[in-house]
């Protein structure tokens, strides 16, 4: 109603002072949503304490006992398995049904003519695989093929592209996967990237398989591209409270894998950055800190993607208007060597010769007026 978008438009302006060139997106559900039976709907008093459907709705993926299919949860009593009834969070949509595809393309338009959001997001993105699973801890059937799901998720992305123009951003959820049937359609990818452990940080092939996607995709989704990598840190405590999860960030361990991160995506896009926690925390997804190696101003970027430092292998560095960025996964501690003393934001040396770590990354400024 019009209160509501009042109110939407009032938080919009608020970030919009903090930064201006603050982009909102908004996801779209399609895949899976909240589910719940005829006996607790009729409880719910608010509108956004209802199911995303109405339990009887056909939109539903029923199994044999015409009972819904979780499609995702959170572990939340660590025993390493998602409970149906205490921790499923979202049930399976049929997204192949036409009808689901026109509500989502509705719901999209709607959004861009309130004039609050710059764009979408839409999750679990795959053209390799199926994500509807018989269930949640078991992969080993889908209730949708391959096939059927990319047919479906094309026809969404197309219709979507086709009714908001081109002036409106679509950003996918596709982990580490290059999406080449979808690329004409979409603008960016959230690199959502896993690993199958939380006890440890990335492997050198998860590493460059981050590089190639991303490279990748600057180089052939539409424009305005908005790419965004996200790193997972490492997890010692698995259940530990608020106060364990930020001094754990905050390791020397996985400051250093965010410095990696971060200079990856400096050094091979011109996209976003994040490093939270590993999604299979029992809590919400996405939680981080703040790190102040995030704060530095480089400007804008000078020199070209993916180069490597004087073709060494795994040595990438990049110009910025005010300083170079360099990521170091060659397997060694790596000499570089600059033409004028700079600062190592890591260590705040200035000076021309600096050492940057195996699966490290470091920021460089260049010599400002007050110097």
């Amino acid at each position: 109603n019009a209160e509501q978008l009042g109110i939407a438009s009032q938080r919009k302006q608020q970030l919009l002072s903090r930064n201006s060139n603050l982009r909102l997106l908004v996801e779209i559900r399609y895949r899976d949503a909240k589910y719940l039976s005829a006996a607790n709907e009729s409880k719910a008093k608010n509108w956004w304490q209802v199911g995303f459907y109405p339990p009887d709705s056909p939109f539903w993926l029923k199994d044999d006992e015409d009972q819904p299919i979780v499609g995702w949860g959170e572990d939340t009593n660590t025993n390493g398995k998602i409970d149906r009834n205490d921790e499923a969070l979202n049930f399976l949509i049929d997204f192949t049904q036409e009808a689901v595809q026109d509500l989502v393309v509705e719901k999209v338009l709607e959004l861009k003519n309130s004039g609050l959001f710059d764009g979408i997001m839409l999750d679990w993105w795959s053209e390799d695989f199926a994500t509807s699973p018989v269930g949640v801890d078991d992969w080993s059937e889908t209730i949708l093929t391959r096939e059927e799901e990319l047919r479906a998720r094309l026809a969404i992305l197309q219709k979507i592209r086709f009714n908001v123009g081109d002036n409106f951003l679509i950003l996918v959820n596709a982990n580490t996967r290059k999406i080449p049937q979808s690329a004409a359609y979409v603008n960016g990818i959230f690199m959502e990237s896993y690993k199958d452990e939380y006890s440890r940080s990335y492997n050198l092939d998860e590493i460059k398989q981050m590089e190639r996607t991303l490279l990748w995709a600057e180089q052939n989704l539409k424009p305005p591209q908005i790419n965004c990598l996200e790193g997972w840190r490492l997890v010692t405590k698995y259940t530990g409270d608020l106060e364990t999860r930020i001094a754990e960030r905050n390791s020397n361990q996985n400051q250093q894998s965010m410095r990696m991160i971060t200079t990856l995506s400096l050094t091979h896009s011109d996209g976003y950055v994040l490093f939270s926690d590993d999604n299979t925390m029992p809590t919400p997804d996405h939680l981080h800190n703040w790190y102040n190696f995030w704060d530095i101003d480089l400007g804008y970027p000078v020199g070209e993607k993916a180069q490597r430092f004087q073709q060494i292998e795994g040595l990438f560095i990049r110009e910025f208007e005010k300083g170079w960025t360099a990521y170091n996964r060659s397997g060694q501690t790596q000499a570089i060597i600059f033409a004028e003393d700079v600062t190592n934001v890591n260590t705040n040396e200035r000076q021309q010769h600096h050492q940057i770590p195996d699966l490290d990354g470091v920021l460089f400024l260049k010599k400002t007026a007050a110097d």
